[in-house]
């Protein structure tokens, strides 16, 4: 049986530039595969401006999902949301493959009011703040709207983690971060909590830089095939 593999963008990120132009997609599919690739919630067409519609980004993507066993690559905040549906549904996920996070993953969004003011007013003093400005280079206005990404940055709380939820979880899963992601260099904790779990580092990376990077691309592929 050949698994489908979903692949979740990032926040301010599309499907186009993160796993279309970057060759993901088409890498899977040479292998034999179908990539699922749905735009996170918030993104894309007709979009809400309301944080409240995102109070649970997991529940949404996985009403969208097909049914069956999957495997699933996740970047910075499509991380957090592949994490999450497994921990939901591990009998739904074989493989996951989480890229550009680390113990961030247990606080609060630190820079995401920042990010979200910068969207919302791109004049503002915001706008440059360098957590942001990366961002702010890469965005896409032909395909996100920025007051719902920044409604997204502004949401409820969620996903949340804890090391105890993490515990639970069976399956095997690869980290990747890159060298000169600040996220990446604090992983101990993400790395203590998860049961079956391997990290690697792509050297003179990133963290915008991650998924177009072959190296990312090769480890992974070669974990999920494996």
């Amino acid at each position: 049986m050949t698994l489908d593999v979903l692949l979740l963008h990032g926040c301010g990120g599309s499907v186009r530039s993160t796993f279309a132009r970057t060759g993901w997609i088409a890498a899977i599919g040479a292998a034999g595969r179908r990539a699922i690739a749905p735009d996170l919630p918030g993104h894309g067409a007709h979009a809400s401006v309301d944080p409240q519609d995102y109070a649970d980004l997991a529940g949404s993507v996985e009403r969208g999902l097909p049914a069956g066993t999957l495997d699933a690559v996740g970047f910075s905040l499509g991380a957090k949301i592949v994490l999450e549906l497994a921990l939901r549904q591990p009998e739904r996920f074989r493989k996951v493959v989480l890229g550009g996070i680390g113990d961030n993953l247990f606080g609060p969004e630190v820079f995401a009011p920042v990010a979200a003011e910068a969207l919302e007013a791109p004049g503002s003093a915001a706008a440059a703040h360098p957590a942001v400005a990366p961002m702010l280079q890469r965005w896409e206005s032909d395909l996100n709207d920025a007051r719902a990404v920044a409604a997204v940055l502004r949401r409820p709380p969620n996903p949340r983690f804890s090391p105890e939820r993490l515990a639970q979880l069976s399956i095997p899963v690869l980290i990747v971060n890159g060298s000169d992601d600040p996220v990446g260099k604090k992983g101990d904790l993400l790395a203590r909590s998860l049961r079956d779990m391997r990290c690697e580092t792509v050297p003179g990376v990133d963290h915008f830089g991650l998924p177009g990077d072959a190296a990312f691309q090769r480890l992974a592929l070669d974990f999920l095939k494996a």
